[in-house]
């Protein structure tokens, strides 16, 4: 169990995107509507995390809310703001154990905490990120609490994979949706946010924050992280190891050597973003909205070249590489697997052509 990490100022303006569901959760605060479980799902990079800090602050604010926003400024809000509010728990998977699971016992200490008082206001709030690293024995012992809440708990679950959760759990749930948002809030708050860390303007960030933007299949945080880590150099690592083998100037199995010591994670992003591109111009050379556009020859290139349904079986085996990757896997035998049936895709024909075209 884990305090809350420290996050943004409380006061902060919500991303765009972000207020309509905030309205909608304030008010149903005041109004006494609110549930005692709330599940905010939606994918990574949406503001899964930063909706939950900011009900947290809601609900524990003391100053009178009269724009429906913690204060930012009172002792509870500054005990929120520095992880150490004793009344907001995180619960989160223990980075020093084998697993990447919320094991029962966890749950049960926490449930055990909801029992109890309020230290310093009316109200608790239990967060759980992500909920779906609940194996099945946690999410049995928080069912039962969830069956018989404290009137005095507020429990909030984050996931980007609600139907890992059970049925029964999230029917106590009361469900927040937040989708990928659209291009025209999300593309502007990330130029400014761009210019911001710059601490000046920047002559190209428009062009690259709309390339990180696709990158993240319109996740805006999520493109920012790319935009100001070594996450797109290593992304650039990965495409050019992709093409090497296309071209055949790489060896699959010495690529899979060198990616296992990578996050896995982004290792099968970069490949199936390249793939599901690939397939897309193969069937319209003229496609504009690519994830990779500055690709396109590439692409387009191959796509001409590669048999459509042997590409989408490949595209099947990542999609179930994704969703096993957590679990205890050989990360060079997957890789190498992955990457032999990709050279066979690439070189199926044509392939001498296509190495002098790209």
């Amino acid at each position: 169990m884990a305090q809350t990490p420290p996050s943004d100022p409380l006061s902060e303006p919500l991303p765009p995107w972000l207020e309509p569901v905030w309205q909608r959760l304030a008010r149903a605060h005041h109004q006494a509507r609110l549930g005692q479980a709330l599940l905010i799902t939606g994918p990574l990079g949406v503001g899964k995390r930063r909706l939950a800090e900011r009900l947290a602050g809601l609900l524990l604010c003391r100053a009178d809310d009269l724009d429906a926003r913690p204060c930012g400024l009172c002792r509870e809000c500054v005990l929120l703001r520095a992880g150490h509010h004793p009344d907001h728990l995180l619960l989160a998977p223990d980075a020093e154990a084998a697993s990447a699971e919320i094991r029962a016992e966890q749950i049960r200490q926490l449930c055990a905490r909801e029992t109890l008082t309020p230290t310093r206001g009316a109200v608790k709030v239990l967060t759980l990120v992500p909920a779906d690293a609940m194996n099945p024995f946690a999410a049995n012992s928080l069912l039962k609490t969830l069956e018989e809440p404290v009137a005095s708990t507020v429990w909030v679950l984050v996931t980007e994979q609600p139907q890992r959760l059970s049925p029964t759990i999230r029917s106590r749930c009361q469900r927040v949706n937040l989708p990928v948002p659209a291009e025209s809030a999300a593309l502007p708050w990330l130029e400014a946010r761009l210019a911001e860390q710059a601490k000046a303007p920047m002559p190209h960030a428009a062009p690259h924050a709309a390339h990180c933007l696709a990158l993240a299949h319109g996740a805006p945080f999520r493109a920012l992280s790319l935009a100001t880590t070594e996450a797109l150099a290593l992304r650039q690592r990965l495409i050019d190891d992709i093409m090497g083998v296309a071209r055949g100037e790489h060896d699959p199995l010495a690529v899979a050597n060198e990616w296992q010591r990578l996050d896995a994670l982004a290792v099968l992003a970069a490949m199936t973003d390249w793939l599901t591109d690939l397939l897309r111009v193969a069937v319209d050379p003229t496609l504009t909205r690519l994830i990779n556009p500055d690709a396109r020859r590439a692409l387009n290139a191959l796509a001409e070249r590669i048999e459509p349904a042997a590409g989408h079986r490949l595209l099947q085996r990542l999609l179930q590489a994704r969703a096993i990757v957590e679990a205890p896997v050989n990360k060079q035998l997957l890789f190498e697997a992955l990457l032999v049936r990709w050279a066979q895709l690439a070189w199926m024909r044509g392939h001498n052509r296509f190495r002098a075209e790209v």
